[in-house]
């Protein structure tokens, strides 16, 4: 995984840019009891919704963008319930 390409810098610097808005997320999950398993499913779920949007709709385009077969992501896209058009 390319971590250095995340935009999060130093995970235990604090700071108020995006590695804040993170550190303040994943504090409220915890406390709301959220799991790891439901918190990374329905992150899984937002980051495929919108790359469908910013590809509108267009699946292929969409499985390059996240680094996945698009069967892989036909199959994400039944199990999250999602239409698939995101069109704008």
């Amino acid at each position: 995984m390319a971590a250095s390409r995340l935009p999060f810098g130093d995970p235990f610097a604090e700071n108020a840019g995006l590695n804040g808005h993170l550190r303040q997320l994943i504090e409220d999950l915890v406390r709301s009891g959220i799991t790891w398993k439901e918190a990374q499913a329905e992150i899984e779920r937002l980051y495929i919704e919108r790359t469908l949007l910013g590809c509108d709709g267009n699946r292929s385009r969409a499985a390059r963008k996240l680094g996945m077969h698009r069967n892989t992501l036909n199959a994400k896209i039944e199990q999250y319930g999602l239409n698939g058009d995101h069109r704008s």
